[in-house]
């Protein structure tokens, strides 16, 4: 947690914040100048080195790969930031005076960057429990290590990735290195949607049921875009608000099946929680 709607919704609330067009990266939007980082808390920063580097480098896009927010800036500079469970990525001018007052508690780094060399503006990253990262790359693909995220694959892409997989559904799922995007959330939901067991090994999985899969996942990460992620814990978007898709989960953190009023299981995958209706879900 965040997984790809929480990302996406971050990351896409700073890009029309900068007013960053994707179709066209060097038309109608603004000179975004990276001026100045301060840095409160050095323990997640990873290649600190790189920092002086930045300095005066334009941002060129801001986006998501899968679970993974990134600045994108000229000469193949990077920031990456891996939310993990406490991390918040905030628009500074957009919180209140209590919710800044409760985030920069925590703040970890600052960017001010500057707009047609006349306008500030601010964003900084905050952790509580410091099991985030914020990550400095000059690298031309420093995202090639992860798999294709979910949304830029078809059903046969999906199925040919988990169906070659010995180990269960869920985890093969979660694995970042297959397919980016889906973690704990989102993989519970899915699994109940389409009626497969968390337990089942990928490889024995059927086409049918794989096309089930892909479709539960697609309709599920859509709405929980649209309602701005799920909030259990700690996340809010870039505005310091919090999501509104935990209140349509059918499964997760809950006791009885909605569908058949079973009593859900509740048990560890490979250290994962995982919930499950051993009715439904063969």
């Amino acid at each position: 947690m965040p997984e790809f709607p929480e990302a996406t919704t971050i990351s896409s609330q700073i890009k029309n914040y900068f007013n960053l067009t994707k179709n066209q990266p060097n038309l109608n939007h603004p000179q975004i100048t990276l001026k100045k980082i301060n840095i409160y808390k050095d323990s997640i920063i990873k290649n600190p080195e790189l920092v002086n580097e930045l300095i005066n480098k334009n941002l060129e896009d801001v986006s998501n790969y899968g679970k993974i927010i990134y600045f994108k800036f000229n000469g193949n500079y990077w920031i990456l930031f891996h939310l993990a469970l406490t991390g918040a990525l905030l628009i500074k001018e957009f919180l209140s005076p209590d919710k800044l007052n409760y985030f920069e508690k925590y703040k970890i780094i600052e960017f001010i960057f500057n707009i047609n060399n006349e306008q500030e503006k601010i964003l900084f990253f905050s952790a509580k429990r410091l099991f985030e990262k914020v990550i400095f790359t000059k690298d031309e693909n420093p995202l090639k290590k992860y798999g294709p995220p979910f949304n830029r694959l078809k059903t046969i892409d999906f199925i040919n990735i988990l169906s070659k997989i010995k180990k269960p559904i869920k985890i093969a799922l979660m694995d970042q290195s297959l397919i980016a995007g889906i973690g704990n959330i989102y993989a519970i939901e899915s699994l109940f949607c389409a009626k497969i067991s968390p337990l089942r090994k990928s490889s024995e999985i059927t086409v049918q049921e794989y096309y089930k899969l892909y479709n539960c996942l697609k309709e599920i990460l859509k709405e929980s875009i649209k309602q701005r992620g799920s909030t259990i814990s700690d996340y809010v978007d870039a505005l310091g608000q919090e999501g509104n898709y935990q209140n349509l989960h059918k499964i997760y953190n809950k006791t009885k099946c909605p569908d058949c009023n079973s009593k859900i299981k509740r048990i560890k995958i490979e250290d994962r929680i995982t919930y499950y209706c051993p009715t439904c879900q063969k």
